[in-house]
């Protein structure tokens, strides 16, 4: 294809300037046939005033991509970056059989689009302002991932002929196919099965939905095409297209690689079959068990792993009619400056290093920890009048070195069948009763100083009573009193032995029931 066209020369098809061409001679009446002739001749275009501009088909020799394919500047200075990304093409028909040391380098046409070829392509090359450029890559087999056909400009070294079809880091794979159109699309395609689809869901049927919505814009993206095949069931596909040669493929949010769909009224078949908690009990009941299958304005991202990184800033989220999220897996949250939770501004969890704290709207809290000097270990349960604990089935409460429970007026533990064990209240003391045991009743064990007394008033008696015994005048019998027992100073050590005695079991009964406070015991 070829067209005149002004120079891009300024310097060229400068004209003296001489009287312009009239219509009609100075005496008036029609001009003459020599005037004439210099009106068309000044109209027609000469050669150093216009250019001949023409796209030819060029064989892609060598892409130099590579910094060692760089040729060196002339002064000196390093290697020509400016050539980085050019392609050594030669001309189909004005370079034909030409030695490929005599052809030079062109460049991508556009600067923001670098459809690069790769060796044994063919591109349409444009020469503007005495430079050739190259326009894009020449659909010759309608093959998105290559048209590959080396040899048409004309001889080529056996080195270079023995490399045909041999590359570095592509390999060619005819199975990768171009996009299946719909009507009005913008689709742009890479070589291996990467594509991004301008579209609307315009035709019944595409991607699995039976709806026509053609006001429905949607922006479809996804890379490696049917590499899931096998997973999703979908190797039937894969056959198919094996079987039938160029026929295209439609995107797969399940088996292409990675995807990201945007539509806006578009119904997306989302497998989520291998993701999705087998009781998801609140994604049904919070939620409303909502999937992109619903259709309506979404954006869905699929793949094996999605990430999200914020190099300085934070990440924020927000949803009009709640978040959901749902693993077969776990869900594990790290957070080194602690973490915060509210519901509906009145219930809040804080979770900060060294302690939790749950507060609900009756200042009713939970404290684990505290993170402050003696803290860390402490477990804090308060909440306003009435309180219930309740452990279900089975309670177990532990402490290493001796626990304390602490309870204004009394304290009480009762079983589901109503024994119950009472400590203070009325009866200042402690009080048991025991189920299915009427004839008992509720019985009443007295404590403390009471039975210290108690004790102690046996004890005192039993001195009293040794002193009895051992002072009796005489014992009676038949014949009169047999005189006093114990006279005189022999029974003076028996006495005293047993009064010793008393005192040693009156000991051991307090330390049994008051033992003196000390420093490592807690106080009450």
């Amino acid at each position: 294809m070829s067209y005149w066209s002004k120079s891009s020369d300024p310097s060229k098809g400068k004209k003296q300037a001489g009287p312009a061409p009239v219509l009609q001679e100075k005496s008036g009446g029609l001009p003459t046939a020599t005037t004439v002739r210099k009106m068309i001749k000044g109209m027609m275009p000469t050669a150093t005033e216009n250019e001949f501009y023409e796209m030819e088909m060029g064989e892609v020799i060598n892409v130099i991509l590579k910094e060692s394919e760089l040729p060196d500047l002339k002064d000196g200075g390093g290697k020509d970056w400016s050539k980085f990304g050019s392609a050594a093409v030669r001309l189909v028909n004005s370079e034909y059989d030409q030695p490929l040391n005599n052809i030079g380098t062109v460049r991508p046409l556009f600067p923001n689009s670098h459809p690069y070829p790769v060796r044994g392509e063919y591109v349409a090359v444009v020469k503007f302002n005495e430079q050739n450029f190259y326009i894009n890559v020449l659909n010759l087999f309608d093959s998105v991932n290559n048209n590959i056909s080396p040899g048409l400009s004309g001889v080529r070294p056996e080195d270079i002929v023995e490399e045909d079809f041999i590359y570095e880091h592509f390999e060619p794979d005819p199975e990768i196919r171009n996009l299946w159109p719909h009507q009005g699309d913008s689709i742009l395609q890479g070589r291996w099965g990467n594509s991004i689809r301008l579209g609307s869901h315009i035709i019944p049927g595409s991607h699995g939905d039976g709806t026509e919505k053609p006001d429905s814009p949607n922006i479809l993206m996804r890379t490696g095409q049917l590499v899931d095949a096998t997973a999703f069931g979908k190797d039937g596909v894969v056959q198919d297209l094996k079987n039938t040669s160029k026929k295209p493929v439609e995107e797969d949010i399940n088996a292409d690689g990675s995807s990201i769909w945007m539509t806006t009224d578009q119904s997306i078949k989302l497998n989520i079959k291998g993701s999705n908690a087998l009781n998801h009990d609140y994604m049904t009941s919070l939620q409303s068990n909502d999937q992109p299958k619903n259709g309506g304005k979404q954006i869905v991202l699929n793949s094996d792993r999605i990430t999200f990184n914020t190099k300085q800033g934070k990440i924020l989220g927000f949803s009009h009619d709640g978040i959901g999220f749902s693993t077969q897996k776990s869900f594990s949250v790290d957070a080194d400056d602690g973490m915060k939770m509210n519901s509906g501004g009145a219930t809040s969890m804080d979770m900060v290093p060294g302690g939790i704290s749950l507060i609900t709207p009756g200042n009713s809290r939970l404290d684990l920890g505290g993170g402050g000097d003696g803290e860390a270990d402490k477990i804090y349960l308060s909440s306003e009048c009435p309180s219930f604990l309740t452990l279900d089935d089975k309670a177990h409460l532990q402490s290493c070195d001796g626990a304390i429970v602490h309870l204004d007026d009394c304290a009480g533990i009762k079983d589901n069948q109503g024994s119950f064990l009472r400590i203070g209240g009325k009866a200042l003391g402690i009080t048991g009763y025991v189920f299915g045991r009427d004839d008992m009743g509720q019985q009443h064990l007295v404590y403390g100083e009471e039975l210290t007394n108690l004790m102690d008033s046996i004890c005192n008696s039993f001195i009293e009573l040794g002193d009895v015994i051992l002072n009796i005048a005489g014992i009676p019998t038949g014949a009169g009193p047999s005189g006093p027992v114990s006279g005189g100073p022999t029974n003076t050590p028996a006495v005293e032995a047993w009064k010793l005695g008393v005192e040693t079991i009156r000991a051991r009964l307090c330390d049994l029931l008051m033992k003196p406070e000390d420093d490592d015991v807690p106080s009450l």
